[in-house]
């Protein structure tokens, strides 16, 4: 991981959403909203007119890929993750990163983090989602 250079790509992961994922991740999380779950209900209120994901099951999903790429969760410093669309349940999800700066000083490399749907869309944006990591 000495060797960052701005601009080197993360590994990338795909992973579909099923509603069992959903299912677990409220139960480990506590977040039981309707949206996530119940299809009469999200049909009625979700930006999809279906069940959707977590918001934080995305970002969940990007820290797994961080942990796995770097072998040690202690290497996370932080992260921050704009999120731009929602993630219905049965999508694919593609999530990836690039360096986007290193710091010898500090011995970190900032990560611009990204989490895309099959069609391209943004679940969470690059412009703006961050994680920094030491090296």
């Amino acid at each position: 991981m000495s060797g960052l250079q701005p601009g080197d790509p993360l590994p990338q992961r795909s992973v579909t959403i099923d509603q069992a994922t959903l299912i677990r991740y409220a139960g480990v999380s506590g977040d039981f909203n309707p949206l996530h779950w119940d299809q009469p209900f999200a049909a009625t209120f979700s930006p999809t007119g279906g069940v959707i994901a977590h918001g934080m099951l995305s970002m969940g999903l990007l820290s797994a890929l961080l942990t796995d790429w770097l072998g040690d969760a202690g290497r996370v410093r932080s992260m921050s993750c704009q999120f731009r669309a929602a993630c219905p349940v049965g999508a694919e999800v593609t999530l990836g990163g690039e360096v986007a700066s290193v710091d010898d000083d500090e011995g970190t490399a900032t990560l611009a983090i990204w989490v895309r749907l099959d069609d391209g869309s943004k679940v969470i944006d690059q412009r703006t989602s961050r994680a920094v990591v030491t090296r």
